[in-house]
């Protein structure tokens, strides 16, 4: 008999309430749905918050349906990438299955979604795949870049920068704005961590997100990491809507987590300035 993969939703919250994840929870459901002829859907939830909140368990159990769902809730802030890690850990997907780490705040339209999970299935060679970003007005997120640099790092951060020439050519440059993200299959090493399908067997071999990190960069990392074992793309034949909250740009903390990351990649990719 044929192997049905199992998907593996990944979802890390902190401080979230059940209106903020609803749109998701039901985009899950409705996948769950639609590909049951193709595919498992499960939910892993690892909850950061300070306070325990057993409704927002109720409401998320509520939104899925019959739809399978594991609940963990971690006694400190272990960030995005660890957090992760433990949802990984809590599914024991085998090698055929596929882990998806999705930030909260995203959705999709089942029939939307599909397509890029059966192309990933049937696709090997894939250690990493990202659907086209989509903002709520249907405009699009430049989300996979090249690697990080030094001057693309705080072109992201002040954005006024961009009003330069030149400046402006090098950020649409290092985003692949050359390609059509509407239409073009490309490769990139640096997919945007809000929404990744991951191969299971490809998520062990580079052990998951790196301890190293808190909140930034990495997604850098992982992806750069999967690149290395096979083919990191960004397929617009997915579709996800992303309502990009970019914390970093508003809070002196989240700008402090961001520079120590960034001191933490370089460190280990070596330092670039552009």
């Amino acid at each position: 008999m044929p192997y049905f993969p199992r998907i593996a939703f990944s979802l890390v919250l902190y401080k979230h309430s059940i209106d903020i994840i609803e749109p998701l929870l039901t985009s899950i459901s409705a996948l769950s749905r639609h590909n049951k002829a193709s595919f498992g859907v499960e939910l892993y939830v690892s909850d950061n918050s300070p306070e325990d909140n057993s409704s927002l368990l109720i409401g998320i159990k509520q939104e899925l349906g019959s739809t399978p769902c594991c609940y963990s809730r971690n006694s400190s802030n272990i960030g995005f990438g660890l957090a992760n890690n433990r949802n990984y850990e809590a599914s024991r997907l085998s090698e055929e299955d596929f882990f998806i780490v999705a930030n909260p705040d995203t959705y999709f339209e089942a029939t939307q979604l599909a397509p890029l999970l059966l192309w990933v299935v049937h696709n090997k060679n894939i250690s990493c795949a990202a659907p086209l970003l989509l903002n709520p007005s249907g405009s699009i997120q430049h989300s996979a870049k090249k690697n990080p640099t030094l001057l693309s790092l705080v072109l992201g951060r002040l954005r006024f920068f961009c009003n330069i020439p030149i400046l402006l050519k090098y950020d649409r440059w290092h985003k692949n704005m050359t390609h059509d993200y509407c239409s073009d299959c490309f490769e990139s090493s640096y997919l945007s961590g809000s929404f990744l399908v991951i191969p299971s067997w490809a998520y062990r071999r580079v052990n998951g997100f790196s301890a190293n990190y808190f909140l930034h960069l990495e997604d850098a990392d992982i992806v750069r990491k999967l690149s290395l074992i096979g083919s990191t793309v960004h397929n617009p034949i997915g579709k996800v809507v992303h309502l990009w909250a970019r914390g970093s740009h508003k809070s002196l903390v989240q700008t402090i987590h961001l520079l120590r990351s960034m001191f933490t990649y370089f460190s280990i990719w070596g330092f670039r300035l552009f």
